[in-house]
């Protein structure tokens, strides 16, 4: 029996909901429709509604009827054919953009009274529309035209020489207020690399500045790129004074080129040196271009630090110092060669006994490379062939030629 009542159960609900659809809802929407789009409708039925007591009464009496709207209408027509013209294509305008249907009603009563006033004014409120789009216009143009002179400008600091770039930026910052109110833009919109070397070797407080005026996550992003760039250069001055107790003929593969470091590094990398180690290292290359252009990378270190003086100068002066030095010991070499062992024999015994400089390359009236007799012979002596170097010892006192051998192999 149960199985049987409940299809039952089902389809009254079901007919139920129909009577409600059909009965209730469907007739709501239509009077709602026509309510909305019959004024004369609306108006008889806001009449009916307006006597029902309390609020609803209350509010639907306060509804305009369709005949007090169209009287609002008349006298707005009316009142804008008496204004002037151009203020009524104002306050057309305004309407129109609002509400284009009511403009549409407004005109048609103003036609009816003054066609040609109503066509001046129509007239004039299309003009209003095309000074509004030309307006638009001109803005987004101008717009358009100041953001490809910033990229331009963006563009020329980015490939000009870094040291030009800073110190117009420094001026700018300082001279020119349009510059300094688009310094966020530029740092912004620059490159993040190039923005990070020019802001490494910019001024303090004005880097402070230019990195407080941006936004949280483009700081946040050009300082993490700054803090890398200084371990970079801390980790190449570092190496500097690895290499500098180092043989010459161990580290000249590594920065007698530029195969492992770049230019920009090896500048930072001889800028760490000692003048003497530069020098020694620099004697030992033939090629005159590297040379140059290892100079011009230093110097370029120099003026991005701020420093006034070059030490290319001093590593040029000793170069030159070292190179004669060593064309002389081998001049030496070659005139010892030639000599009987027991006579270099007696010139090594005498001159290894004295240690008096007998001449000195000075930086700034600073000695720092001393020759005497002593060093000079023991160079001499450690570019001949063993075989002679064997035969020369044999002439030498024990004392002596253990002495020779220590200096010999000294680093």
């Amino acid at each position: 029996m149960e199985n049987i009542e409940l299809p039952k159960k089902g389809k009254k609900k079901k007919l139920k909901l129909i009577l409600i659809v059909v009965l209730i809802i469907i007739p709501i929407l239509v009077i709602g429709l026509i309510y909305y789009n019959n004024m004369t409708f609306k108006s008889k039925i806001n009449k009916v509604l307006g006597n029902v007591p309390g609020g609803v009464g209350e509010y639907f009496k306060s509804s305009p009827t369709e005949s007090e709207r169209n009287d609002k209408k008349t006298f707005l027509a009316n009142h804008y054919l008496s204004l002037d013209p151009a203020i009524a294509a104002d306050k057309l305008y305004i309407v129109k953009k609002d509400d284009e249907k009511l403009y549409s009603e407004i005109i048609r009563l103003m036609n009816s009274n003054s066609t040609s006033r109503t066509g001046e004014i129509i007239k004039l409120v299309r003009n209003i529309e095309l000074r509004k789009d030309l307006l638009f216009s001109i803005h987004d143009e101008i717009q358009k035209e100041k953001q490809n002179e910033l990229l331009d400008e963006i563009n020329r600091l980015e490939n000009q020489d870094l040291l030009l770039t800073i110190n117009e930026i420094e001026n700018r910052i300082q001279t020119d207020h349009e510059f300094k109110e688009n310094i966020l833009d530029i740092f912004t919109l620059m490159d993040e690399g190039k923005a990070k070397d020019i802001l490494y070797y910019m001024d303090d407080g004005i880097r402070e500045d230019v990195l407080s005026s941006l936004s949280n996550d483009k700081r946040t992003s050009l300082e993490s790129r700054l803090s890398t760039k200084k371990i970079e250069i801390t980790k190449l001055a570092d190496l500097a004074n690895f290499y500098e107790v180092k043989p010459i003929e161990e580290i000249l593969e590594e920065v007698g080129n530029s195969n492992k470091y770049s230019m920009e590094e090896l500048g930072i990398i001889y800028k760490n040196f000692s003048i003497l180690k530069s020098a020694e290292i620099l004697s030992k290359i033939e090629e005159d271009s590297f040379v140059e252009e290892l100079f011009g990378a230093i110097r370029k270190e120099e003026e991005l630090n701020g420093e006034e003086e070059s030490i290319t100068n001093e590593i040029s002066k000793s170069i030159q110092f070292i190179t004669e030095y060593n064309k002389k010991i081998d001049d030496l070499v070659t005139v010892y060669n030639k000599m009987s062992p027991d006579k270099v024999a007696k010139i090594v015994e005498q001159m290894m006994g004295n240690n008096t400089t007998v001449t000195a390359l000075e930086i700034n009236s600073e000695p720092i490379f001393q020759l005497t007799d002593a060093s000079i012979i023991i160079d001499v002596l450690s570019r001949m062939r063993n075989k002679t170097l064997s035969s020369i010892m044999d002439y030498m006192s024990t004392e002596n030629a253990s002495r020779l051998t220590q200096a010999l192999a000294r680093p």
